[in-house]
């Protein structure tokens, strides 16, 4: 526990498990009150709520969906309002489902822009006023090692995830005069909940072309996360940072 963001503010979406709740919770070890959403588990959101309050932290869970644009904001009103000034923020929900070309409908396409792009960027832009107050502030999105190697089951992940980078990028350029920093990590194989329940001989072939041999742990995207937020890296913007094992 080093205190490094004591006295500050933290929204994490999608921070009800996985890879959201081990960066909400490291972020609460360094000192900082966390607000975070989540969709639909609520006993996961109650753990990463007793995990942030077990390290002496406010913690406020909002349950919203980041494809409604509406909830986005009122999410960030909400946090800012119980919780006081947003100088920390985290984009790291995500609509992740694989499909085929011919399911991958019109309406599915358009969930998920507007949960991988259109959700960051309406977030970043809505706590841009309490950075500039504070004297700025630091964004990490949360994209995928998958934007850059697409297949066929994941034509609107890829291109969602490919866009946040671009955005992360460009939002660093636009935003660094007002000492805001916005940089990006990608994850490879990471064994969330979800990949947790893959059977031992499809893992094997999931980790055979990772150079470490192994899928990677939530905790180790946050401890990435959590130093690009923090003082340690403040000449650190518009960066894209993979956590992949050597992917």
């Amino acid at each position: 526990m080093t205190g490094q963001f004591t006295g500050r503010v933290a929204l994490v979406t999608g921070g009800g498990q996985g890879i959201g709740a081990a960066t909400a919770i490291a972020l609460a070890r360094d000192g900082a009150d966390v607000a975070f959403s989540y969709r639909r588990d609520e006993a996961a959101a109650a753990e990463t709520v007793r995990a942030i309050e077990g390290h002496g932290r406010r913690a406020l869970a909002i349950r919203a969906d980041m494809g409604d644009a509406a909830a986005v904001l009122d999410m960030v009103d909400r946090a800012r309002q119980e919780l006081g000034a947003i100088t920390l923020l985290v984009n790291n929900a995500a609509y992740t489902h694989l499909m085929t070309a011919d399911e991958l409908t019109p309406e599915r396409m358009r969930r998920f822009l507007a949960t991988n792009i259109e959700a960051p960027y309406l977030a970043t832009w809505a706590v841009r006023a309490d950075m500039r107050s504070a004297g700025g502030g630091a964004v990490v999105n949360v994209s995928s090692l998958s934007a850059t190697r697409p297949n066929e089951m994941m034509v609107g992940y890829s291109t969602s995830k490919g866009g946040l980078n671009s955005f992360g990028h460009a939002a660093a350029v636009a935003l660094a005069a007002d000492s805001i920093r916005v940089n990006t990590v990608a994850p490879g194989l990471i064994m969330t909940p979800r990949g947790s329940t893959v059977d031992a001989e499809l893992m094997q072939q999931f980790t055979a072309d990772i150079p470490m041999s192994r899928g990677g742990e939530p905790e180790e995207v946050a401890e990435t996360v959590v130093f690009l937020l923090s003082d340690k890296a403040s000449y650190i913007t518009g960066a894209h940072l993979a956590v992949a094992g050597g992917e």
